[in-house]
């Protein structure tokens, strides 16, 4: 059964996502459709919210709105992107939505007619990285390299060695073998860095990297003194 808490905020992050795309739609810059709940189905809810039509609303913009909806939530699910007309606050909505998935709710979907998208923590995760990190700066991070995701857009994170904290490092598909090379080393990245107020960062824009030699491939300090023509 699905409580009707979750099943009201559900209803209500959907409606304050077309309310905020459709205003930033909108030349007027203020809302111009009325969303009214037009069908709620029982065994896996099914919740069909309309557009209602006027004199000064022709259906064209009602699809417009819900199209962009649509293509809006797919790409927060692909990429942490803002969006086309998505608001901070359909940003939070979006992530709201999702975050409703648990227990209760096993799968949420978005979409009109038979096109559907599915919310995933993935999204969670791509908004949080948009809001979040309100600060952007080049610079360098290090840690290690502990894990790769190809599931989307190319990307892997690198783990400090004193908090343990990670950062989500975004890399181009070509430079796939080089990052697979560096698994489990000590790297350093550089790229654009998105950090939040406390200074946290979040995720790494990579343009370039370097691997750290392990120990066992740093010289010992008799191979220095040769190398600085001590005696043996």
């Amino acid at each position: 059964m699905l409580p009707f808490d979750k099943f009201r905020k559900a209803q209500e992050e959907l409606a304050n996502i077309l309310h905020e795309v459709d205003q930033s739609l909108s030349e007027k810059k203020r809302p111009s459709v009325n969303w009214v709940v037009s069908s709620v189905t029982s065994g896996s809810v099914h919740l069909t919210i309309e557009g209602i039509t006027t004199d000064r609303v022709a259906m064209a913009a009602i699809a417009e709105v819900v199209t962009t909806v649509e293509t809006g939530i797919a790409t927060l699910e692909e990429y942490p992107k803002r969006p086309p007309f998505f608001s901070d606050r359909a940003l939070e909505s979006a992530r709201c939505l999702a975050g409703l998935i648990g227990e209760d709710i096993l799968t949420i979907q978005v979409g009109a007619n038979s096109k559907k998208v599915n919310l995933t923590q993935h999204l969670v995760a791509n908004v949080d990285e948009l809001i979040g990190a309100h600060y952007k700066s080049f610079g360098s991070v290090e840690g290690v390299l502990k894990a790769i995701d190809l599931s989307r857009k190319p990307l892997f994170r690198i783990y400090d060695l004193l908090t343990g904290k990670g950062v989500k490092c975004h890399f181009m598909p070509e430079n796939i073998d080089s990052v697979k090379d560096a698994l489990g080393k000590r790297v350093s990245v550089y790229g654009l860095i998105r950090s939040r107020e406390d200074g946290q960062k979040v995720s790494v824009e990579v343009e370039e990297m370097e691997v750290f030699p392990s120990e066992i491939e740093l010289p010992r300090i008799k191979d220095i003194i040769g190398i600085l023509g001590g005696e043996d």
